[in-house]
C-alpha cells in the first residue's frame, strides 16, 4: 500500500513539473526566489516552481540580494 501511494505522489509531482514550464517565481537550489523578469530567473534552471513570490519566501526561499 505505501508504495502504490508513493507512485501516485511521485507521478502527481512529476505532472506538476511537466504543466509548469514557465512559472511565476523560480526557487533555486540555493534557496533564492526569482521572480519572473528578474535578472536571474532565465538562468536558474534547478528550481522548485511557485506561483507566489510569498509562496516561495514562506518556503524557505529568500529574496536575491
Amino acid at each position: 500500500m505505501k508504495k502504490i501511494i508513493l507512485l501516485i505522489f511521485l507521478f502527481i509531482a512529476g505532472c506538476d513539473n511537466i504543466q509548469n514550464n514557465n512559472p511565476n517565481v523560480k526557487k533555486s537550489s540555493s534557496n533564492i526566489c526569482h521572480e519572473k523578469g528578474s535578472q536571474y530567473y532565465k538562468q536558474t534552471k534547478k528550481y522548485v516552481s511557485y506561483s507566489t513570490i510569498e509562496d516561495c519566501l514562506n518556503s524557505g526561499g529568500r529574496l536575491p540580494r
